[in-house]
């Protein structure tokens, strides 16, 4: 535990000091890494993501769904990684204009589905399967979020060009990031310095998780 508490502090530290990157012990720092379908294929269905069903592990996609529904009300909103909806499932209360998840694994699509049946029906909601890394998407959304996803989308020179483009005018990109050496390497190194950021928060949950929560604009995207 007190090993747990230490790394917790180095993570915090280093977040928004690169500087002190050498504090966190390893490499990890690439630029990309992907993974297969069918290795996500078997998580999902290992229910592997089922705990983030439950309420009290959301509390990081609660300030998320927050950030957006604030900047974005009744907006139209694209997550990527979509996974079995657990973004959605707190995002629905903000009543969003529209929302298209998409993920690789067809196992949490379908369970997606299925419990947000009268959504999808009534034209709230869709979901989809794909490789958001690679598939066709249409633009004109106020907000496009990765909860949990971006740093298995390839580098992020290649996730900004792919997903700025599908922004509309004055609309964002918004994360949660896991705190852990990876991710603070990609914000430090290749996201922040590329963003207009329009917020940054962290969320501690009881339990022992912590994610970077943000919201910002790729710097060159349209007013």
């Amino acid at each position: 535990m007190a090993y747990l508490r230490l790394r917790r502090i180095l993570e915090l530290a280093v977040l928004d000091r690169p500087g002190l990157q050498w504090l966190l012990a390893g490499r990890g720092g690439e630029a990309e890494r992907r993974a297969p379908a069918d290795y996500w294929e078997g998580l999902h269905s290992q229910g592997a993501y089922s705990n983030l069903m439950d309420d009290r592990r959301r509390d990081h996609l609660r300030l998320l769904a927050a950030m957006v529904a604030e900047r974005a009300p009744q907006g139209r909103v694209l997550e990527i990684g979509c996974g079995q909806g657990a973004f959605y499932e707190t995002l629905r209360s903000h009543r969003p204009g529209r929302y298209v998840g998409v993920d690789i694994a067809p196992s949490a699509v379908d369970q997606a589905r299925t419990r947000f049946a009268e959504d999808i029906a009534a034209g709230h909601a869709t979901f989809e399967v794909g490789d958001g890394a690679a598939m066709g998407l249409e633009g004109g959304y106020d907000a496009v979020v990765f909860a949990d996803s971006i740093e298995y989308l390839g580098s992020m020179d290649e996730v900004l060009a792919r997903f700025t483009p599908l922004l509309a005018p004055g609309g964002f990109l918004c994360a949660t990031q896991w705190l852990a050496p990876h991710p603070i390497r990609l914000w430090n190194r290749d996201l922040k310095p590329r963003l207009e950021l329009l917020d940054e928060a962290l969320v501690c949950a009881p339990w022992g998780g912590a994610w970077q929560v943000w919201a910002g604009r790729p710097k060159g995207a349209p007013p």
